[in-house]
């Protein structure tokens, strides 16, 4: 038996808690259990194997290496939302080959937007932070939940005792009237939302 079996059937939130102790058997077991669907995120977009990798390693690299600072209460959102940030990275340092870019412009042609690379992540961060907080309240909750939270439509259903379909039409009203807002800025949504 390895050290690490006696991890497996851990829930995340205990792997998390072992992890910001240094626990590194923890540590496999959650990089065991995630590694794959990040890589296929980044793979979708990036079509490239050693990127999509290296994307993969750089996240659980920093996961490791800040484990004391970050406050993670659901890894598997959060690790498909640091791939998405990722990619941008990679899209915004002109690492992807021109075809792999390509295949974004197409897309999001709808939104005619080109790839500024003096855009800055956190700028549009604040102004979707921004955004959320003129939403009618029930809205703004729901969205709030969803996004910065990470909770599953079905989690913040049960949160709020409300069906899930009111939660995914709250979702994307909001989504619909931050696309309005940020008017050709909405190509980076992909990324972050």
């Amino acid at each position: 038996m390895k050290v690490t079996d006696v991890y497996e059937s851990y829930e995340d939130k205990q792997l998390l808690e072992l992890i910001t102790r240094g626990n590194q058997s923890a540590f496999t077991v959650l990089y065991h259990r995630f590694w794959e669907d990040m890589y296929q995120s980044a793979f979708y977009v990036t079509r490239n194997e050693e990127i999509s990798m290296d994307v993969v390693q750089e996240i659980f690299v920093w996961l490791w290496e800040n484990r004391n600072l970050w406050n993670i209460t659901h890894p598997k959102s959060y690790l498909r939302t640091a791939v998405k940030y990722k990619i941008a990275n990679v899209i915004r340092n002109k690492k992807l080959r021109t075809a792999a870019f390509e295949r974004w412009q197409e897309m999001n042609d709808k939104f005619q937007v080109s790839v500024s690379s003096e855009m800055e992540v956190q700028e549009l961060q604040r102004v979707i932070f921004d955004f959320t907080g003129q939403l009618p309240p029930r809205c703004q909750e729901i969205f709030r939940l969803s996004r910065y939270e990470h909770l599953t439509n079905r989690e913040i259903a049960k949160k709020l005792d409300i069906s899930e379909k009111t939660v995914e039409n709250q979702i994307t009203i909001a989504l619909r009237r931050l696309r309005r807002h940020l008017g050709r800025l909405a190509f980076w949504l992909v990324f972050f939302l």
